[in-house]
């Protein structure tokens, strides 16, 4: 099944940007994470579909993530 990604700028520049990963069925958002090379702690927040979901969420064909890492500041 083929899973859409929408990068922050951050992360794609540490993943190299792809725009979609085929991974099997019952692929979860941790599994994603994992796959990519990011740690669950790096992800700031994932949004699938446009909804805050907890990471052990299994994903469904055609599903859209979006990864924000941590940002910091002061």
């Amino acid at each position: 099944m083929t899973i859409v990604l929408n990068l922050h700028p951050i992360v794609a520049e540490q993943t190299g940007d792809p725009h979609s990963i085929n991974v099997p069925e019952g692929t979860t958002v941790k599994n994603v994470l994992a796959i990519l090379g990011i740690g669950a702690t790096r992800a700031g927040f994932v949004l699938v579909n446009g909804q805050r979901i907890p990471y052990d969420t299994t994903l469904h064909d055609g599903d859209s993530l979006f990864i924000m890492p941590f940002l910091g500041g002061g």
